[in-house]
């Protein structure tokens, strides 16, 4: 059987990550077109290019985009460059979801990433051993508002050996109003992972604001069970979009702590 030479593969798959590259890049400039309920030649206008150029833009003929297109597409949608291009890249899409923030909430983000950088040029021997907490404002209960929070660093060493790197957060528990399963000064080691059947997790409700600590039960319909005992539980469809939606995953509690 003849075998592609390596030198050959590679460039075939340039050439198709390229292709795909470009053909997202055009599908999302024509997504953002209707979404913003623009004619081609009002997009055009908006861009500040010719109708022709704009056409040639989206059939593939306008391979390079410039700087000045790039800022054009910014103003006009609101998105980098890089996320016409669908990247599939952590760090990029942290980007993206920075920039949907609010002033306020951008502000709040920007001390954490200050306070990150300041830790990390002291002379701990092992930053990594040390863990970025969130001390929510206010009394820690199941249903609370959490729009506040401060911030310390906490060693973790032992459970960092254990655990590794699925430890990603921490959230300090501030009240009694959670026992008897966790008492306040408990520290919750947190996963950003998917939560699992049976897992206590941390979800926000979209509609009210209100955070829950709950157990995850994966059945139809999925149930965010008390931890406790008291409150009501949630049903939720996992096959109705909206009703998904409405619940957002911070994260998964892998163990708790004390100091």
């Amino acid at each position: 059987m003849y075998k592609v030479p390596k030198t050959i593969r590679k460039r075939l798959y340039n050439f198709m990550t390229q292709q795909k590259i470009l053909l997202n890049f055009i599908d999302n400039i024509e997504k953002e077109r209707v979404r913003l309920n623009l004619t081609q030649a009002q997009m055009a206008q908006k861009l500040d290019m010719s109708v022709s150029n704009y056409k040639k833009l989206i059939a593939g003929q306008y391979r390079r985009p410039n700087l000045f297109l790039a800022q054009r597409l910014y103003e006009l949608t609101g998105k980098l460059l890089f996320e016409f291009f669908d990247f599939d890249s952590p760090k990029l899409n942290a980007i993206s979801k920075f920039m949907k923030l609010s002033d306020t909430q951008r502000s709040f983000i920007e001390g954490i990433i200050d306070f990150e950088l300041a830790f990390s040029m002291t002379e701990e021997e092992n930053t990594d051993d040390y863990l970025t907490v969130l001390i929510p404002t206010g009394n820690c209960e199941d249903g609370m508002i959490w729009d506040s929070a401060n911030v310390r660093k906490v060693n973790i060493a032992p459970y960092r050996k254990r655990y590794g790197s699925q430890i990603n957060a921490g959230v300090e528990v501030t009240s009694n109003h959670l026992t008897p399963v966790y008492h306040m000064g408990d520290i919750l080691l947190i996963s950003r992972r998917p939560p699992r059947d049976g897992d206590t997790a941390i979800f926000l409700n979209t509609e009210t604001g209100r955070v829950y600590l709950r157990r995850f039960i994966q059945q139809v319909p999925r149930i965010l069970q008390p931890i406790n005992g008291y409150g009501e539980a949630f049903y939720i469809d996992p096959y109705n979009e909206d009703e998904v939606k409405k619940w957002v995953k911070y994260g998964v509690v892998i163990t708790k702590m004390r100091e």
